[in-house]
């Protein structure tokens, strides 16, 4: 794969928020994207990071069926002069990504990120968008600390935690190929946007991501938070 350097450092940055979840696991009527802590709905916190990271970047939300109604108030209490795109919301992750796709130019950089993901740290987006221009694209990981055990019928085995890293996003490429990637049909092993580009370009670059980076999933996650956030 050939990448004109040149030509990746003076594309625009972009971002896809992928913000359609239910919120389920959290037992709350408002799906957790939109509730607040500390003030600000966890969307605004996340959104916040990447207006840091470059304020003239491409934004796109994208949206589940009915949740403009917890955004609008959002937009115009913290957003009143921000344009943003938005993308519906598919059935699954792949069909919201895929919208949000539709809404990006070819030529830009464009990060794919979980709006619960609001403690990404702006060294964690640059390193992602450095390396994307680079070298087509970029994935934040971190070290898996825990002991890790793969369990079978009858028994379980320890397994090398030194070849394992956890994955976090924003997941970061070249629009243009990232865009091609997504016109592959859906298969079950595409479990996050590197698997789809991998299927099509091969291997992903790695960079380090920032242990803060949790994904907001659960009840626990959102006393995390706010601790974090103090």
């Amino acid at each position: 794969m050939i990448i004109d350097f040149e030509v990746m450092q003076i594309l625009q940055n972009a971002v896809i928020i992928v913000s359609g979840g239910s919120g389920s696991r959290m037992q709350s009527e408002v799906p957790k994207q939109y509730m607040d802590v500390n003030g600000k709905a966890i969307l605004v916190w996340t959104v916040e990071k990447f207006l840091a990271f470059d304020p003239q970047i491409f934004i796109v939300l994208v949206l589940a069926d009915g949740h403009q109604d917890f955004w609008n108030p959002i937009k115009n209490r913290f957003f009143r002069e921000r344009e943003f795109i938005m993308a519906r919301g598919g059935e699954s992750r792949f069909d919201s990504v895929k919208s949000g796709l539709e809404m990006i130019k070819d030529d830009c950089i464009v990060g794919i990120h979980d709006a619960v993901r609001p403690m990404v740290s702006i060294e964690t987006i640059k390193r992602c968008y450095d390396s994307a221009r680079e070298f087509g694209s970029a994935i934040p990981v971190i070290d898996v600390e825990d002991t890790i055990r793969s369990v079978g019928a009858q028994n379980s085995n320890q397994v090398n935690r030194e070849n394992l890293k956890r994955v976090q996003t924003p997941q970061v490429f070249a629009a243009h190929q990232i865009k091609e990637a997504y016109r592959q049909s859906y298969t079950i092993e595409f479990t996050d946007d590197a698997t789809v580009y991998e299927r099509k370009f091969n291997s992903v670059k790695l960079v380090e991501g920032n242990p803060e980076n949790i994904k907001i999933t659960k009840p626990v996650d959102l006393k995390i938070l706010s601790i974090l956030l103090s």
